[in-house]
């Protein structure tokens, strides 16, 4: 009995240091975050600058030159999977939170899971796009992995017992943007994305650039268009359309056929990821608007509200 009573005392001593180291590396994870969000904004508002100033220069991310199918296994990974209550679409990873998609998959919805190309997925609820084109952005808040069916918790086992304690945090990877002004026609480009839905998640379809500057005109700002002929199907909507180098140049956004491809160019937003961000991480200030009363300072519209003469 003895011996039991102190193997309890011991497991208790045990779980007890180890929840407390894990929380003391969550309390120091949060602030390095911190510090890392703050340097990322300085270093996207400094590319930013020089983009204004330069529009043509290439990406300043460093790209590793890799054999095309390694480079495929690389892309995929900054690839993600939307499930919103009534469609399925396509995005990529911009940043450690930011997932860039076509604004027509974000109309309407305050409700996204975001899957990984691992199987990881988190949920987001707050999402932006463009008032002229058709791109959009989606923020994640908590990226705990939320999978239906796995238990991605962290095991700490003790003397007696295995104690679960946090679950993981899902690692988005992003990936290299450039400008379309660096292309030209007939350049290879390959397109991964989920045509009809999860089913065929990840899918890539190889093509090249067949179009420029082309003109589609609609609410969506298809004039400034370029089109591939990779194969695209719904679901590929919001999907990255990569050249062969890795680097994505465009969000894939409609077609007149599946071979006649749509792609909204990344220099519509290359210069604003920095803003884009902002505007997610400063949401706790709202914009205050004009209100017109009567000359009595709405008291006259009280009153008729209340029931009383006036």
């Amino acid at each position: 009995m003895k011996n039991v009573v102190v193997t309890a005392v011991i497991t208790v001593v045990v779980v007890t240091a180890v929840i407390t180291v894990v929380k003391d590396a969550e309390i120091a994870r949060l602030s390095d975050e911190k510090i890392v969000l703050k340097s990322e904004i300085a270093e996207w508002e400094a590319c930013a600058a020089k983009r204004n100033a330069e529009p043509n220069l290439p990406d300043p991310t460093p790209v590793v030159e890799l054999n095309f199918t390694d480079q495929v296994q690389e892309s995929i990974r900054g690839v993600v999977h939307l499930q919103a209550p009534n469609w399925q679409g396509s995005g990529f990873v911009v940043g450690p939170r930011l997932i860039a998609t076509a604004r027509h998959c974000v109309e309407s919805v305050e409700d996204f899971v975001i899957t990984t190309y691992s199987g990881c997925q988190v949920r987001a609820t707050r999402a932006i796009s463009d008032k002229e084109h058709d791109v959009a952005f989606i923020w994640v808040d908590d990226l705990k992995c939320v999978a239906d069916g796995k238990d991605h918790r962290i095991p700490v086992v003790s003397t007696e017992a295995v104690v679960w304690l946090l679950h993981h945090n899902v690692v988005l990877n992003p990936v290299p943007l450039g400008s379309i002004k660096d292309c030209v026609l007939g350049q290879s480009v390959y397109v991964i994305g989920s045509p009809y839905g999860k089913v065929n998640f990840n899918s890539v379809s190889l093509g090249i650039i067949s179009g420029v500057d082309r003109d589609w005109g609609d609410d969506y700002g298809w004039s400034v268009a370029f089109t591939v002929d990779s194969a695209g199907h719904p679901g590929n909507s919001g999907c990255p359309v990569f050249t062969t180098d890795g680097v994505v140049r465009g969000i894939l956004v409609g077609g007149f056929s599946p071979v006649l491809i749509s792609v909204m160019p990344c220099d519509l937003f290359l210069a604003d990821l920095a803003s884009i961000r902002l505007m997610f991480t400063q949401d706790r200030y709202e914009r205050e608007e004009a209100v017109e009363y009567d000359e009595y300072g709405g008291y006259d519209a009280r009153r008729e509200q209340w029931g009383l003469e006036k």
